[in-house]
């Protein structure tokens, strides 16, 4: 194993260099060194962890299977950097410094525009960053540093996170617009549809298959998207419906492309909250980023944009 001392953060910025171009020249035009010095940085940093990050051909370069690896480590490892530099100098009380939000995919859709224009226009030392994720994916961000602000369902009671709930959503049923021509359905009738649905261990999956369980019913799960851009398109295909909240299918209501209707017996509740580590609740710049979300929400839901 290599000494720690032997692989520094600027031969890893080296490193995410060439990974991303795929060629050196311009990974040593990017980083204004010399392609031979770039070359043997690279090759220091292989020797120091004795394997091949890169395979080399006259085409340029692609990643080995240990590079792979090293890329999304040096990924996570520039982000905790980037967010510890932001709590240490976000200790004073003017609202500073770098705030990375994490946001649902659809919601992040109407929530990052509004949110950043605001930030941009009222707090221009405050810089926005963003992160796209479902709920396990925030968490986990959320647990390594990597964002500071995470929006996403039913936070886990842990003692080392603070929760502000945004509003309480409710699961739908999505279909092709045209399809549903109903106001409601009941959990039983709602899983005898033909369900384009994600694979465990999503978190709204667990949510769904744990309320069918509870009343001994079974999805029919017809075919399994763990993609939720790629499940809406299936739905609007027409290849299926799905279940999901009505914050999800937010662009889609507005474009009519997709119809949805509430399931109501049972209702099933899904919160949405703000998330963040509980030693950022005394930091000006995140507690105000979080202050605005709920007020682009509640402002989305006083229109009867989000329900």
């Amino acid at each position: 194993m290599a000494p720690l001392q032997d692989i520094s953060l600027i031969a890893l910025r080296y490193f995410v260099s060439v990974a991303e171009e795929k060629n050196f020249t311009r990974a040593a035009q990017r980083m204004h060194i010399a392609q031979p010095a770039l070359s043997r940085q690279i090759s220091k940093l292989e020797a120091a962890l004795q394997t091949p990050l890169f395979l080399r051909s006259s085409r340029g370069v692609d990643l080995t299977e240990a590079g792979e690896v090293l890329l999304t480590r040096a990924y996570t490892i520039f982000n905790q950097i980037e967010q510890t530099v932001n709590d240490v100098t976000s200790q004073s009380h003017s609202p500073r410094g770098v705030v990375t939000v994490g946001l649902p995919p659809t919601p992040g859709e109407l929530i990052a525009p509004p949110l950043l224009d605001y930030i941009r226009k009222n707090y221009p030392d405050i810089e926005l960053r963003f992160r796209e994720g479902f709920s396990g994916d925030l968490l986990r961000m959320l647990k390594q540093n990597e964002i500071g602000v995470a929006v996403m369902h039913d936070a886990p009671p842990e003692d080392m996170f603070i929760s502000t709930n945004l509003l309480r959503e409710h699961l739908w049923v999505i279909g092709k617009a045209g399809t549903i021509d109903r106001p409601s359905y009941t959990l039983a009738e709602a899983v005898k549809l033909p369900l384009v649905m994600p694979s465990r261990p999503n978190f709204l999956r667990f949510l769904i298959d744990r309320h069918a369980e509870q009343h001994n019913l079974q999805l029919n799960v017809i075919h399994r998207s763990d993609g939720i851009w790629i499940t809406k398109a299936l739905v609007r295909y027409g290849l299926g419906y799905t279940i999901l909240t009505y914050g999800g299918v937010l662009s889609e209501m507005q474009h009519g492309t997709v119809d949805a209707v509430p399931i109501t017996d049972p209702q099933i509740n899904w919160t949405l909250c703000t998330t963040i580590h509980r030693d950022q609740a005394n930091k000006p710049a995140p507690q105000l980023v979080i202050r605005a979300i709920k007020t682009i929400v509640d402002d989305l839901v006083a229109r009867e944009i989000w329900k």
